[in-house]
């Protein structure tokens, strides 16, 4: 009788053991999204005849997920980008980085290359694996910076107010 109750009570805790085994399992091995990074743009400003730039991008993650760095790869060289505001934690709404430069430290990534030749793409990752945006060449005029209005007219031509 004794062996037959020390069997149950080992039939027992084994399922035990299998039940809570199985359960932090599947907790821990839930389906991670992926972030997004959406915007990526090079946009560039004249401002009394100055030219300045800013690299821009939209990190999304449906998950909450903050990511471990943002880069900007700017014709081959790598550049941390920052928080357009330095409060903003909240991914799931989507979260700007920027990377600001003048003329001049523009200039560094153009050298030898054909007037305003610039190659760039933007890179994250969000703990569970690395995302990368397509790469670019298109730089358009920044018309929030220069306090311009883009509106469109039936036409399907846009129309710039400043």
């Amino acid at each position: 009788m004794e062996v037959l109750t020390l069997n149950k009570i080992s039939i027992v805790a084994i399922s035990l053991v299998l039940i809570i085994t199985i359960g932090i399992s599947s907790i821990s091995c839930t389906q991670n999204n992926p972030a997004k990074l959406e915007g990526g743009a090079l946009l560039y400003t004249l401002t009394n005849n100055n030219p300045s730039y800013r690299f821009i991008v939209m990190y999304k993650d449906v998950d909450g997920d903050l990511p471990k760095y943002m880069f900007a790869y700017i014709n081959g060289s790598r550049r941390t980008m920052e928080k357009q505001d330095i409060k903003d934690n909240n991914p799931k709404d989507g979260i700007l980085y920027v990377l600001s430069f003048t003329d001049d430290e523009f200039s560094q990534f153009t050298r030898g290359k054909s007037d305003g030749d610039v190659t760039f793409y933007f890179r994250t990752n969000d703990g569970h694996g690395v995302v990368t945006t397509e790469e670019s060449n298109s730089m358009t005029l920044d018309y929030e910076q220069m306090g311009l209005v883009m509106e469109q007219s039936s036409g399907g031509g846009g129309t710039c107010r400043g």
